[in-house]
């Protein structure tokens, strides 16, 4: 007498997936992009041209390397590459100018 049993529906929860792009610590922009090749994370920002390259070990995925790279920065140990085109095509012609006068 208990009548019909109801049917259970599963709640599925959808994984949450990791960001592809980061925050830069110098200009504050979402334009840092992480790329890891052979244990080497080469991070680069798109905005402000700040770029590293870290030792990272296999099982690192870009999250972890851009929290690595985020302590290094904040902690002053790293050494930093600037790779802007716009300032070093300005350097060029103010040399160029200082040297003709």
């Amino acid at each position: 007498m208990g009548g019909k049993r109801k049917k259970r529906t599963k709640i599925i929860k959808p994984k949450p997936k990791l960001p592809k792009t980061f925050e830069c610590p110098r200009c504050g922009r979402i334009a840092i992009s992480v790329e890891i090749k052979n244990g080497i994370a080469h991070i680069k920002c798109g905005n402000c041209g700040l770029s590293a390259d870290i030792e990272v070990p296999p099982v690192f995925d870009e999250a972890n390397a851009y929290g690595k790279f985020i302590d290094l920065y904040l902690d002053g140990k790293l050494e930093i590459k600037e790779s802007n085109k716009e300032e070093s095509t300005n350097e060029g012609e103010d040399k160029q100018v200082h040297t003709t006068t």
